[in-house]
């Protein structure tokens, strides 16, 4: 039975490239508040308001949106999808919205990011010398130990709703388009937070590895912290072996 809640005219398609500012917008909104996301970003407050931002949340959205049409269109360089989930625009019923989008990348495929990138978007450390090496670790262990090929895996990099619009099925519908091409690879990911943790644990993924990220740096949110506080947040890999 559908989603009473969901738009009767809902629907996935892949995004095209003129929409990657739009694709960014609702990354942007999505991963607003989101601990790693901060902590790739030397965040010192959380975003209390994406409507009505103080100066210093202007520039806090204004980074997180450079960055995801950063990884949005290297995603497209790289041969990776995006998936949305559209409905029509209330405005104009012959324009959409997009209200969800999942990024996939193919078995074998990174995404390649200017050092620039990363230098401008405070990530260096963080994504190249902290982040990165911990989670290949933790998927090298997880197929080692069931014979399989770590790289003969997709990569669901990321996946989001609009604050908006969630609680509506999208991420459902987004899922179940993804597995028809990811079908039968492994599929792996990392969630930020134990609420989206348990949201892909509901689509069959399990738990590879914890780690805390950012300890000594940052606290739970992400945000920057000295003393007690700075006890970092914790990350988990995750892999859904059968799609």
């Amino acid at each position: 039975m559908s989603d009473p809640r969901k738009h009767s005219k809902a629907h996935v398609r892949a995004a095209v490239p003129s929409e990657m500012d739009d694709v960014a917008r609702v990354l942007t909104r999505a991963f607003v508040n989101d601990p790693a996301m901060n902590w790739y970003g030397c965040v010192r407050e959380l975003v209390k308001d994406l409507d009505r931002p103080t100066p210093s949340e202007r520039k806090t959205i204004r980074n997180l949106n450079w960055f995801q049409i950063a990884l949005t269109r290297a995603t497209l360089l790289v041969g990776g999808f995006i998936d949305v989930v559209v409905v029509p625009s209330e405005s104009d019923f012959r324009e959409e919205n997009i209200v969800a989008v999942g990024i996939w990348l193919p078995p074998g495929e990174t995404l390649d990011l200017p050092p620039m990138t990363f230098l401008r978007a405070g990530l260096l450390k963080r994504m190249v010398l902290d982040f990165t090496p911990a989670v290949e670790r933790a998927l090298e262990t997880a197929f080692k130990a069931r014979g399989r090929d770590r790289l003969d895996s997709w990569y669901l990099f990321e996946m989001v709703v609009d604050p908006a619009h969630q609680g509506k099925g999208y991420a459902s519908m987004l899922m179940e388009a993804g597995f028809q091409r990811t079908t039968p690879k492994p599929v792996h990911l990392e969630a930020t937070k134990a609420s989206t943790r348990d949201i892909y644990a509901h689509f069959g993924f399990e738990v590879n590895e914890e780690h805390q990220f950012g300890v000594g740096a940052v606290d739970k949110n992400g945000l920057t912290a000295r003393g007690e506080a700075a006890a970092g947040y914790p990350e988990w890999v995750m892999t859904k072996w059968e799609t």
